[in-house]
């Protein structure tokens, strides 16, 4: 499956995760505008610091992800609730072949302050992470947890991830740091 020809939803018990819409505008609004979790984001190689607080803002960030989708560049999933409440998002893409040849993603996720929680993530990522690995074609995934974010950090060691030793290169040979890894043999 070409995750940018169809792009597949995910459900799990307390979330439903799809591709995200322009519609998405004024609960994403809500995400990206609490300053709690500005805390946790990952804004690392990114244009953006993802701070929004005007509708027309987030309008023209969700614009953006969707334009980068049909270049296939990155997906980006809105996370809602079982209200159908935009709670956060996911952006997952291929960054490279890595070291080994069998490819490497980059995964974020975004999260409105209260959804901070390990059994949060631990939900969200046992539903996505095979997936990931498939439609990306990647056997290692990298997704950045800082130190304070211990909530988080649970999560992903309780689902195998581990811390990686080395900084991921960004543009320009920037290092970021704080980046955990999770492998799947293809």
């Amino acid at each position: 499956m070409n995750v940018y020809q169809s792009c597949p939803f995910f459900v799990t018990p307390q979330f439903t995760l799809r591709l995200v819409r322009r519609s998405d505008a004024p609960g994403l609004l809500k995400v990206y505008s609490d300053k709690q979790a500005h805390h946790y984001s990952n804004s690392d190689n990114c244009t953006s610091d993802f701070r929004y607080s005007t509708l027309e803002e987030m309008q023209q960030c969700i614009d953006f992800w969707l334009a980068s989708y049909a270049r296939q560049e990155f997906v980006r999933w809105v996370i809602l609730d079982n209200r159908q409440r935009p709670i956060g998002t996911i952006e997952m893409f291929r960054a490279s072949d890595g070291a080994d040849g069998k490819g490497e993603g980059i995964l974020r996720i975004d999260l409105m302050s209260r959804f901070e929680f390990t059994d949060v993530f631990q939900q969200l990522l046992y539903t996505i992470l095979p997936a990931m690995h498939e439609l990306f074609q990647c056997e290692r995934i990298l997704t950045k947890a800082l130190p304070h974010m211990m909530q988080r950090r649970l999560g992903l060691v309780l689902l195998g991830f581990i811390p990686c030793k080395k900084p991921l290169i960004g543009q320009g040979g920037i290092e970021y740091g704080n980046y955990w890894a999770h492998r799947h043999h293809l």
